[in-house]
């Protein structure tokens, strides 16, 4: 059986788990006051000044529900990708996911002569091999539904935000599912392979738009209005083992066919120049999850911590040891730091990707800077925490956590040892330091 992976979207279903058990190693080095005799310091002698400890610091976990995750598709930052599917997951159980996408014309300016015939309304959408579920050949077929709500650029949409949309289908698609081929095309770092498949959507659809083609009508025109009246597709799974991913690039448009006496025409109504997004659903009523239904409420399963990205389950990590430690050795000197999250379970098919690490405030939502403190708090960090992109709302004030490089503080799994492992030895100094200098400016003296 295959693992449950999605990132956000970036809109993807990325789901992890492993046993209840994280720790933070520390090779630390502790420096007496400056006041001592230098003289003493170094590893001469038995009363040595200069000591190294290791110390193991068991790092208590917890399971949140992230509210408003975003799978809103932004075609700078994000992975241009609707999901599209459901799959009955053992650990995580029913997740379902249903695209919806706006359309728009290329040409606003060219006209079809009065005399034209339409033809047909062909939609294309192109697979971008992204895929989780089945582990072999599997059906897999989808309708395709008008929006009845209009999508706003004012808003943002979200895995949980719900868009009205017709109950008959005005297409459909049969198709099968190669887990083999897409794997091995996602993970191909030279060009993909096309693969695509097309719906015939219903004639009084394809009529309606083709009449509605006319450059001096603003309501063709002008974007805002024209949405008023073609609001948009819902992508709804019909027959589906897998959830896979859908493009947004110049492979996935819709096509008006025509003909002028003996000559054919067509337009193109891209879907990834106006908003798309994924709204995923997990029912996890059958599962240690059960208990998870409140936002933003830490959830200590028995056994499991987990992350699934599409639904916004993350785990949290508390460092509250680490504290515990440089309060009991407040010149504590850190030589080597390492993050670890043992016992994971093996990742099948797909690598696991990376972890990354945000703050949390103390309501255990994403950490903002919205006052003149978080933005000092923030700075004392020495570009040891920066501001990052994630699965919220809040991507542009996230603080994250960064590695030794000034890249986001990532935990790669090692398939040799099955766990997640990183090594922040210049955050975790940084974090010393910044404790130091908020006492310091209190006035208090650790030394």
């Amino acid at each position: 059986m295959r693992k449950t992976i999605t990132t956000p979207n970036r809109s993807t279903i990325f789901i992890r788990n492993w046993w209840a058990k994280a720790h933070l190693f520390i090779f630390t080095a502790l420096l007496f006051s400056c006041d001592e005799d230098l003289n003493l310091l170094g590893f001469r002698g038995d009363d040595q000044r200069f000591k190294v400890y290791y110390a193991e610091i068991p790092v208590p976990s917890s399971v949140l529900l992230l509210d408003s995750v975003q799978s809103m598709n932004y075609s700078s930052l994000e992975t241009t990708r609707l999901l599209v599917g459901s799959y009955s997951d053992p650990l995580l159980g029913e997740v379902q996911a249903i695209g919806f996408a706006q359309y728009r014309p290329t040409d606003i300016t060219s006209f079809i002569a009065s005399s034209s015939v339409f033809d047909s309304a062909i939609l294309q959408l192109r697979f971008d091999f992204y895929n989780y579920g089945a582990s072999s050949v599997t059906n897999f077929g989808f309708s395709i539904h008008e929006l009845t709500d209009t999508l706003s650029f004012s808003n943002l949409y979200f895995s949980k935000s719900a868009a009205a949309y017709h109950p008959t289908p005005i297409g459909t698609v049969s198709t099968t599912i190669d887990q083999v081929l897409f794997d091995k095309e996602l993970n191909d770092t030279d060009a993909d392979s096309l693969v695509v498949v097309r719906s015939k959507l219903t004639q009084e659809f394809g009529q309606r738009l083709f009449d509605a083609i006319n450059p001096e009508d603003e309501r063709f025109s002008n974007f805002n209005l024209f949405k008023n009246r073609f609001k948009g597709f819902a992508i709804v799974p019909t027959v589906s083992q897998t959830i896979v991913g859908i493009s947004n690039n110049s492979n996935s448009y819709l096509t008006i066919y025509y003909h002028t006496g003996e000559t054919a025409g067509s337009r193109t109504f891209p879907i990834g120049t106006g908003i798309s997004y994924s709204n995923i659903t997990s029912d996890r009523s059958a599962t240690e999850l059960s208990g998870l239904t409140n936002y933003h409420e830490e959830f200590f399963p028995a056994s499991n911590r987990y992350v699934q990205s599409g639904v916004g389950i993350a785990t949290k990590l508390d460092f509250s040891g680490f504290y515990d430690l440089i309060d009991e050795f407040p010149n504590v000197i850190i030589n080597s730091a390492e993050l670890s999250i043992e016992n994971v379970a093996a990742p099948g098919d797909l690598e696991y990707p990376t972890l990354g690490l945000v703050m949390l405030d103390e309501n255990n939502k994403f950490k903002k800077l919205t006052t003149e403190q978080d933005t000092t708090d923030y700075l004392a960090f020495n570009s040891k925490v920066r501001i990052g992109t994630l699965m919220s709302y809040d991507v542009l004030t996230a603080p994250y956590a960064t590695s030794d490089v000034s890249t986001l503080l990532g935990l790669s799994y090692s398939s040799t040892e099955n766990k997640f492992q990183s090594f922040p030895t210049l955050f975790f100094s940084t974090v010393v330091c910044a404790a130091r200098k908020a006492l310091s400016q209190l006035g208090i003296n650790r030394s």
